[in-house]
Formats: C-alpha cells, sequence, structure tokens
C-alpha cells in the first residue's frame, strides 16, 4: 500500500495531465474525427518536445 500512495504521490500532476489529454481526445473524436486527428498529433508534437528538452531521470 506504501508503495502505491509514493508511486501516485510522485507521478500525481502526470497521471491527471494524461487523463486530462485522453478525455479531451476523446470528446474531439465523437465531435469531427479529422480535427482530432490533428489534435492528436499535436499533442504529440509536444509531448516529443517537451521530453527531448527534459529527459526522464532514472
Amino acid at each position: 500500500m506504501n508503495k502505491l500512495i509514493k508511486f501516485l504521490s510522485l507521478y500525481c500532476e502526470d497521471i491527471i495531465i494524461l487523463i486530462g489529454l485522453i478525455l479531451i481526445v476523446k470528446t474531439t473524436y465523437e465531435v469531427n474525427v479529422i480535427v482530432a486527428n490533428y489534435l492528436l498529433g499535436a499533442i504529440f508534437i509536444m509531448l516529443g518536445l517537451i521530453l527531448s528538452k527534459r529527459p526522464p531521470k532514472h
């Protein structure tokens, strides 16, 4: 139980942001598929740029 709490406390912001992005893309797919594909591509480009400037720490 302590390991789960420690994991969630370390990655809480990342999990919430990921859930938010998933909900935005899901809702956009329901409205318009073409716009949702552009949105998903933009999200992947932004995540790639962010990860390339700030690589994960091991």
